[in-house]
């Protein structure tokens, strides 16, 4: 149902448009035609068919904004049919309550509470019809999502996948165990990443909330840059794949401060992105990404160990400049590697 919100002049339609951490935004009428135009303006054109009573009709949107991340939330009372015409970008929606059913390109997704699909493809126009419904409506930037698929599933090609390369070929997910897995990241980032000023201000937290939202879309959709049942291609010589892995830890090491995006670590190990991954899985028996989450992990750990809780120095702040949003899982992640809970660390 989305392209960015844009700006308007009246209070109700101000919505940022900019990558910039913005205040939420909210908009509420009892007004159908207003609640209609609304959309309109903020989502995209359509023709709307409004069914039964108008009668306590109530509409409510609310809108935050953080980097590469938008999240909208979309109560709405009355039975509507909306013939919209094509996004222009990827919109992830969950139903909170109540029911909806989306039609596009000869595909049907009726969805319920808890379910999680795809508004539509960006380039393809869409009918969507609801009943007082409620829905988490998540937009992720499409230059995120093509270096996810470069980096973790792209085509041994230089240079990987182009925002325009990645392309969903259909808006229901592929499994149940799929959707769950896309409604446990939407959990972290809607609710303790977007909200959350300091968080977002961390670039490592927002930068691994949007990558983590982007591999959960590729996993969850049918999509034209992750490739289902891929043989595997041929095996990388030895003497090849540990210069590969030799040049890949050196450039994580002297990045992990920054936000990574590991089609440019294959770039900078001279090789392709998925043989960068086989290369990681011979060599260490790992990916590069999870190789990334422990050497940032240690630095934290190592940050903790040096700090004086005394000048103020807290776990959740180490935690956070090396891109652990949530604060418990990082304890975890700290005791199972090092026997020792992140605030033994820091008081020792």
């Amino acid at each position: 149902m989305s392209r960015t919100p844009r700006r308007g002049g009246a209070k109700e339609n101000v919505m940022p448009s900019e990558y910039a951490r913005t205040a939420a935004r909210e908009f509420s009428t009892t007004d159908p035609q207003r609640a209609h135009a609304f959309l309109r303006h903020a989502y995209a054109e359509n023709v709307m068919k409004i069914h039964g009573s108008r009668d306590g009709f109530r509409m409510r949107h609310t809108y935050d904004e953080a980097g590469p991340l938008s999240v909208a939330v979309l109560k709405h009372t009355m039975a509507v049919e909306h013939v919209a015409q094509p996004l222009g970008r990827l919109l992830l929606a969950r139903v909170l309550d109540g029911h909806i059913e989306r039609r596009t390109g000869g595909e049907t997704v009726r969805a319920t509470r808890g379910d999680v699909f795809l508004v539509a493809r960006p380039e393809a126009p869409y009918t969507v019809a609801w009943e007082n419904v409620s829905l988490q409506l998540v937009s992720l930037d499409q230059a995120v999502l093509a270096s996810v698929a470069g980096s973790a599933a792209g085509p041994e090609v230089p240079g990987g996948f182009g925002a325009a390369d990645v392309r969903f070929t259909g808006c229901g997910p592929l499994s149940s165990n799929a959707a769950r897995y896309c409604s446990s990241v939407l959990d972290l980032v809607t609710a303790q990443v977007v909200p959350d000023a300091r968080a977002v201000s961390e670039p490592l937290v927002l930068d691994s909330a949007a990558r983590s939202l982007g591999a959960a879309l590729l996993t969850t959709f049918p999509n034209t840059a992750v490739a289902r049942d891929d043989p595997p291609a041929a095996a990388t010589g030895r003497t090849g794949s540990e210069a590969v892995v030799r040049r890949a830890v050196a450039y994580l090491e002297a990045h992990a401060h920054e936000p990574v995006d590991l089609a440019e670590v294959a770039r900078q190990s001279r090789t392709t992105p998925r043989a960068l991954q086989r290369a990681f899985r011979a060599r260490l028996d790992t990916s590069p990404s999870a190789h990334l989450r422990r050497l940032r992990l240690e630095r934290a750990y190592q940050e903790l160990a040096a700090a004086d809780p005394a000048r103020g120095e807290t776990v959740t702040a180490v935690a956070r400049r090396w891109g652990f949003g949530h604060p418990g899982r990082f304890a975890a992640a700290c005791r199972a590697a090092y026997g020792r809970s992140p605030q033994e660390v820091l008081r020792a």
